[in-house]
């Protein structure tokens, strides 16, 4: 019996690989963050704005940054916007073009959206920029 959970396990860490989110995804260094919002293309609504940048490096890797400021509201409702973006990331980066970076831009609208019609927008935002492929 522990054999076969164990091979379980094993085959279903392809499927946890593919939608983590990890170290690598995230854009820490400023200088990234700068290029982003120098070069990227402004996609904009009026609950969010999202920034894309498509590198030239020869990385698949595709790279989120979150922007919230304090005009938003509390910490709490900073942090819940947060999650819900990257979670946004997390589950669509693979129907996503490679080597992108994305900065999402958070306004004081953004909170008051549900996690369904935040995705709905970000992802509207992101088709409309021939930077995603999904069926959603």
């Amino acid at each position: 019996m522990e054999d076969s959970s164990n091979r379980l396990s094993h085959r279903s860490n392809g499927v946890k690989k593919m939608f983590s989110f990890t170290y690598f995804e995230r854009l820490h260094i400023q200088k990234d963050f700068n290029k982003v919002f120098k070069s990227g293309l402004r996609l904009e609504n009026k609950n969010i704005r999202v920034l894309a940048y498509k590198r030239d490096d020869g990385r698949i890797v595709r790279r989120l940054g979150l922007v919230t400021p304090k005009k938003m509201g509390t910490a709490v409702v900073r942090n819940r916007t947060k999650r819900r973006l990257r979670e946004i990331f997390r589950t669509s980066k693979h129907l996503m073009e490679p080597g992108l970076d994305l900065i999402f831009v958070s306004r004081r609208e953004t909170a008051s959206l549900d996690y369904n019609s935040l995705k709905t927008i970000v992802l509207g935002l992101l088709r409309s920029a021939k930077l995603y492929v999904g069926l959603e």
